[in-house]
């Protein structure tokens, strides 16, 4: 087996991790395809980047397959991350295509449920979901020990070679309701049990629900490597969050305001937004995470290299930028009560405010609630 530089500094903690996402265009060839490939040589010589994430279809748009791109990636000698979803594939596709990414030395995945597909060739996708993230990575497990065929299916009753790969998986602790929080942290509490071997965040600007979702693990024994998100908005993105046009991504009208604000200058907010992203990656380091995901719209590697070296600067004082990320939603769900000194959170739970209706759903969510999280 070749060298896996993330696989080894991730789950060693030799170092803060740093991995970087990368989003292919619709097509085989153009400006999109040929900037991804460029930017992915320039973080092979750096040795800055640990490993590149390829996205899979996102938003629910057809796209160039990652596997693609990846094996391409590989190349320069550094490792790709496959965004690989449940949403376009039956079990039997999963299935061969998994085997073909270990045929040619690709390992590393974030697996997902995924987008639900929207607009393709003419008209709108049919989607698949046969697995969700929980079944595909018990399917992955499955496949690293060396899958057993049934005895009646054709050519069964053998185990077949196992396969190498390292299996992460997402979160997000931005939701707004407790009904929604819940249910995404008993989703991970099932990932990791079932054998997910690191985390990575969905995109969030609020530092407490970073720290929230840290001490969580660390109560419930959940001791694999997590990675927050990093995302650098540019305005005219902002802007579709705060509208609610990208689904499960919020920005506050608090933080757009500073974004449309920052907008008006002769960069039209680039400095700032760089800024505050290395800012963000310090706290991140400081709370305990193990590494970032540096995400944006049309980033280039300069602007990823000034984010992780104004963060090594910012470091020695990330406590003192806390309050800069300080982004609720109204009536927003917070599992634990604030710390007024940090800004954080304290480990008492928040108290159970006036109570809803209780629906089949709830109770369940209060339920698993106690169950995994007896504090």
């Amino acid at each position: 087996m070749k060298e896996n530089r993330f696989k080894e500094t991730l789950l060693e903690k030799k170092e803060f991790i740093y991995t970087l996402e990368l989003v292919p265009g619709r097509g085989s060839r153009g400006k999109t395809q040929d900037e991804i490939i460029r930017l992915a040589e320039k973080a092979a010589k750096s040795r800055l980047i640990h490993a590149l994430t390829i996205t899979d279809n996102p938003g629910g748009h057809p796209a160039l397959s990652p596997d693609v791109i990846g094996l391409e990636i590989s190349r320069f000698g550094i490792d790709p991350i496959i965004h690989f979803t449940c949403k376009d594939k039956n079990r039997n596709q999963i299935e061969s295509i998994l085997y073909s990414l270990d045929r040619i030395g690709i390992s590393d995945l974030l697996v997902m449920t995924g987008d639900y597909p929207l607009y393709g060739f003419e008209g709108k996708a049919k989607p698949v979901y046969d697995l969700d993230s929980v079944q595909l990575i018990h399917f992955i497990n499955q496949m690293n020990e060396g899958l057993d065929i049934d005895g009646k299916a054709p050519g069964g009753g053998v185990r077949l070679p196992p396969t190498h790969f390292l299996k992460g998986c997402t979160v997000s602790p931005f939701k707004k309701y407790e009904s929604e929080v819940m249910v995404q942290y008993y989703r991970l509490y099932k990932k990791v049990k079932t054998g997910a071997d690191f985390i990575i965040t969905q995109l969030g600007f609020d530092v407490r629900k970073f720290d929230e979702l840290l001490r969580l693990m660390n109560q419930s024994g959940l001791k694999v490597p997590i990675i927050g998100n990093v995302y650098i908005l540019n305005q005219p993105v902002a802007k579709a969050m705060n509208r609610g046009r990208v689904p499960g991504c919020v920005v506050t009208d608090d933080l757009y305001r500073i974004y449309e604000e920052e907008a008006k200058g002769p960069d039209k907010g680039k400095e700032a937004r760089l800024t505050r992203a290395a800012k963000l990656t310090s706290i991140l380091k400081g709370i305990g995470y193990d590494g970032v995901h540096i995400g944006g719209p049309h980033l280039k590697y300069e602007d990823v290299e000034e984010v992780i070296e104004k963060s090594k600067e910012f470091s020695a004082n990330w406590k003192e930028y806390i309050h800069e990320f300080s982004f609720p939603q109204k009536d927003g769900f917070y599992f634990f009560e604030k710390d007024l000194k940090t800004g954080l959170n304290t480990d008492v739970p928040t108290p159970q405010r006036n109570k809803p209706r209780k629906t089949l759903g709830y109770a369940i969510m209060r339920f698993f609630h106690h169950l995994i999280f007896p504090l």
